[in-house]
């Protein structure tokens, strides 16, 4: 499963694309500059997606540490949306 990241990092408001739904086995966040991070996710019913991210290097050389998100449904835009960080 990949998680397409609208923008060169994850922020509340981003918008999220799932894409490969049907590939299990790897599972990976990629964002608007190409990069692309390992990842982790689970699921609360439909209603949300905790995704995690480990760490990565945007195209312009910034280091990102992993975080955990929270994932809505975009009800404007279809598809999903990052709500907040996760605590943890």
């Amino acid at each position: 499963m990949r998680f397409e990241i609208a923008n060169t990092h994850a922020y509340p408001g981003c918008r999220v694309r799932l894409a490969d739904e049907d590939n299990a086995d790897e599972i990976v966040a990629q964002f608007s500059d190409g990069t692309i991070a390992g990842a982790r996710y689970s699921r609360d019913g439909s209603a949300t997606i905790r995704l995690t991210i480990s760490p990565y290097r945007t195209a312009r050389g910034t280091d990102i540490a992993e975080k955990s998100w929270i994932l809505t449904p975009d009800p404007k835009g279809g598809g999903w949306k990052i709500k907040a960080r996760s605590a943890d």
